[in-house]
């Protein structure tokens, strides 16, 4: 006798429709899932600058010197948590983290980022002076180092650099503004996105040192035109700091001499500092033994400065 044929009861097709949908499910949202997750690591990447202020100092002295001018800066593609573009990464990056999951248990899958063509704008005390397009192949940035590329920056109208660092170290004691901004091209799957970037630095192109704003007798009765024989009369001095990073420290000897004689009677050097841009005030100690006018003249690294006549003393 044949074997009766079985029948698929309705309640056997509606919970084989509900396993596809999920299968089905499953899958998109795997799939969803995993574009979400390697355009999330995309967005959360970052660009180093590496050169020392050292490099573009000489780099900026040639330039004022006419001698031809260019300097190599490294760039670092990494984690934005990293911010030194020494050596290798030794913290496994989270993507990576991911990745061996999806290796293990593949519940998600991270396609790792590339990058490509680099946009580089430098500016001088706020304005440019170079814009340039470096194109690159697309590159994967590597799980445990940073991706490396080489810059070569070279300024076009030296004429226009020159002048701007030169009136920027004249303003600020030998210092000057350079910042460089650009966007990297960064692709992960069908997206494509930029990883802004900028760094500022200060390099000095002229020995800097403190100016002085005023210097003065410093007398028990400001308004009064002597003072006596045995009263301390410093002299005091301000000196400003018109860098905008750097402490600057140097050298100031003050020299007193009594008129009529050309051998001074007091001779005081200090070490002077003052933090960026702010002003600071020395007192050189002098008490008159004889009565006399007296005068002084201050002097810092060789270079000094006009004479200054005090109030006579009695």
């Amino acid at each position: 006798m044949a074997e009766k044929e079985k029948v698929v009861s309705r309640e056997e097709l509606i919970g084989l429709v509900q396993l596809v949908i999920i299968f089905t499910a499953i899958l998109v949202g795997r799939s969803v899932g995993n574009i979400y997750s390697s355009y999330n690591e995309l967005s959360h990447m970052s660009v180093n600058l590496g050169f020392t202020e050292e490099e573009m100092s000489g780099y900026l002295l040639d330039a004022m010197e006419g001698r031809n001018s260019t300097l190599t800066i490294g760039m670092a593609v990494t984690l934005p948590g990293f911010t030194s573009t020494e050596g290798q990464v030794t913290e496994v990056p989270d993507y990576v983290r991911k990745w061996l999951i999806s290796v293990t248990l593949s519940p998600i899958v991270v396609t790792q980022p590339e990058v490509s063509d680099v946009d580089i704008v430098m500016l001088v005390e706020g304005q440019q002076v170079l814009s340039k397009t470096y194109t690159f192949p697309r590159e994967k940035v590597g799980y445990i180092a940073f991706l490396r590329r080489n810059i070569t920056l070279s300024v076009e109208d030296v004429e226009t650099f020159r002048r701007l660092v030169s009136e920027a170290a004249e303003a600020h004691a030998g210092e000057v503004e350079i910042t460089i901004t650009g966007r990297a091209k960064a692709n992960v799957l069908f997206f494509e996105s930029t990883l802004p970037f900028k760094t500022t630095k200060y390099p000095l192109v002229l020995p800097p040192s403190l100016t002085l704003d005023q210097s003065k007798w410093e007398t028990l009765v400001p308004s009064g035109s002597t003072t006596r024989v045995g009263e301390p009369t410093p002299v005091s001095i301000a000196l400003s700091n018109p860098t905008r990073v750097h402490s600057l420290t140097q050298n100031i000897t003050c020299t007193i001499y009594r008129e009529g004689s050309n051998e001074p009677i007091s001779v005081i050097t200090k070490t002077t500092t003052a933090a960026a841009g702010t002003v600071s005030t020395y007192l050189f100690s002098f008490t008159p033994s004889q009565p006399g006018v007296y005068y002084y003249t201050l002097e810092s690294r060789g270079s000094p400065c006009p004479r200054m006549r005090p109030r006579g003393s009695r």
